[in-house]
């Protein structure tokens, strides 16, 4: 599947692992960083590409089903 060019511009939710925060960014932010800090709970945590897959993923799961 990999990181698609069309969820760029889209707002894709995740969950810090910490504090279990939802947290909201655009794909294009999601697939350029590898490190980011929790707005909520300040941890520096790493975004590594298995969980970049994975956010893509749910967000093309959750628009199939509402569809």
């Amino acid at each position: 599947m990999g990181l698609s060019k069309r969820l760029l511009d889209k707002d894709l939710t995740f969950k810090c692992p910490h504090c279990q925060a939802t947290l909201v960014r655009k794909g294009s932010w999601i697939k350029s960083i590898t490190w980011f800090t929790c707005d909520r709970c300040q941890q520096n945590l790493r975004l590594g590409y298995g969980e970049k897959l994975a956010i893509f993923e749910r967000f093309r799961e959750q628009r199939q089903g509402t569809n």
